[in-house]
C-alpha cells in the first residue's frame, strides 16, 4: 500500500473541503500531528478512524486505499488490489510483538531521542500498565521461571538496590521482602513514580525514587549499589551503551546487574495455522513506532549479541544467560503464545558482574 500516495490524496481532499490540518484533526478527535504524519506518508489512519476520514473528505474506502479518485472502469480492479494489500499488511502485523502482545500499526522511524522520550513517557503515564501489563518480581515474564526458582538476584540482606524502570514499585517491595535495606527506583514517568510512592507508602517501605530517562545523568550515587536490576525496562532505552555505562558507574566493584527483556527471536516468528513461521529478519535493528490500544510507543529491535557486546564494552562480565521456559504454565495456557513458548524463547534474563 502506497502510504505516500494516500497521504497526498488525504491532503488534497482535505484542502478541497477548505479544512486546515487542525480543523480536520478536531473533527476526527486526533492531534494535528497525527494528520500531518498521514499526509507525509508516515502512517495510515487507524481502522476506527477510516470511515470518519472518508465521510469528512467525501470519498469511499476504496478511493482512500487507492490514493486517488476512481471511475467505474477501474473500480473493480483497484478493489481487488486493495484487498490483497490489506491482507499483506495484516500479515506483517503478526511479527511485531512486545512481551506477549501483538502490536497494531507499525512503521519504521528515524530515532529522535526527545520524541522517543515524550512518546514513551506519555504511554506509561496513561494506559501503559493496562495495555502491556506490569511484569514484576518474582516474575521475569510469561511462561518464564520465576526469581523464586532462579535466584539470580542473590542474597539481598542489608544490600543497596536500584531498579531501572521501577513502574508501580511492586518489584521494589519484593526486594525489600528479601532483606534489601537501601532501595532506589528510577522511571521515566512521573505518574509511575507517583504510583510507586503511593504503593511503597502503603507497604510502609522507604525508597528513594527518581524520575529520569535511564540513559541520562540523574544524580544517582556512583560506586554505591550492590545490585541493579530491571524487569522489562532496559529495552525502552534510546542508548543501550550509555545506559549500561551509567549502570556500571552506579555499582560497587563486584556489584551485580540483572535484567530481562523480550527475546530477540520472539519478534521474528509468528504462528500461522498452528505452525511457527519465520517472517522477520533477526538482524533488523531498526527503530519503529507502534500503536497498541490507540496509544503510540517507540522501540528498537536489538539482537542478543547487541546486549552482550554492550555489556562487555561497559565493563561487565556475563555470569549467566537464561533462556528457559515454565513448560507446565505454557501447556496449561492453551494459547498460541504458550505453544510458541514451547518451541522458542520468548524472554531472556542476563546476570552480569562489574569488574
Amino acid at each position: 500500500m502506497n502510504q505516500v500516495k494516500i497521504g497526498r490524496f488525504i491532503a488534497a481532499m482535505r484542502k478541497q473541503q477548505h479544512l486546515t490540518q487542525r480543523e480536520f484533526a478536531e473533527l476526527l478527535g486526533v492531534s494535528d500531528k497525527t494528520v500531518s504524519k498521514w499526509e507525509c506518508g508516515n502512517g495510515m489512519p487507524e481502522l476506527s478512524h477510516m470511515q470518519s476520514v472518508c465521510n469528512i473528505l467525501h470519498i469511499d474506502l476504496n478511493e482512500l486505499f487507492s490514493g486517488e479518485r476512481l471511475t467505474d472502469t477501474d473500480y473493480k480492479k483497484k478493489a481487488e488490489e486493495n484487498m490483497m494489500n490489506l491482507v499483506e499488511e495484516a500479515e506483517k502485523l503478526k511479527k511485531n510483538i512486545v512481551g506477549g502482545n501483538v502490536l497494531g500499526t507499525v512503521e519504521n522511524i528515524e530515532m529522535d531521542k526527545c520524541e522517543v522520550h515524550r512518546t514513551n513517557t506519555a504511554f506509561w503515564s496513561t494506559a501503559g500498565n493496562e495495555l502491556l501489563g506490569a511484569t514484576a518480581l518474582p516474575s521475569w515474564g510469561n511462561f518464564f521461571p520465576s526469581e523464586d526458582k532462579l535466584k539470580l538476584l542473590g542474597d539481598l540482606t542489608d544490600k543497596s538496590v536500584l531498579e531501572i524502570g521501577c513502574g508501580s514499585g511492586h518489584s521494589l517491595k519484593y526486594a525489600a521482602d528479601l532483606g534489601a535495606a537501601d532501595l532506589y527506583g528510577l522511571d521515566i514517568s512521573e505518574d509511575q513514580i507517583g504510583r510507586a510512592q503511593e504503593y511503597m507508602g502503603s507497604q510502609r517501605i522507604m525508597a528513594k525514587l527518581v524520575c529520569s530517562p535511564m540513559e541520562e545523568e540523574c544524580g544517582l550515587p556512583v560506586n554505591y549499589f550492590d545490585l541493579v536490576y530491571s524487569v522489562y525496562g532496559i529495552g525502552w532505552t534510546t542508548d543501550l551503551n550509555k545506559t549500561f555505562g551509567r549502570i556500571h558507574s552506579y555499582l560497587k566493584k563486584g556489584g551485580i546487574f540483572v535484567f530481562g527483556w523480550s527475546h530477540p527471536i520472539h519478534k521474528c516468528v509468528s504462528i500461522e495455522k498452528g505452525r511457527l513461521v519465520f517472517d522477520n529478519s533477526y538482524f533488523n535493528e531498526k527503530w519503529y513506532c507502534a500503536n497498541i490500544g490507540g496509544r503510540e510507543i517507540m522501540l528498537c529491535n536489538r539482537m542478543m549479541s547487541t546486549y552482550v557486546n554492550a555489556l562487555a564494552d561497559s565493563g561487565f562480565v556475563v555470569e549467566k544467560l537464561v533462556e528457559e521456559i515454565d513448560r507446565d504454565k505454557a501447556v496449561a495456557s492453551g494459547s498460541d503464545f504458550g505453544k510458541k513458548a514451547l518451541m522458542l524463547p520468548t524472554v531472556f534474563v542476563i546476570r552480569a558482574r562489574k569488574v
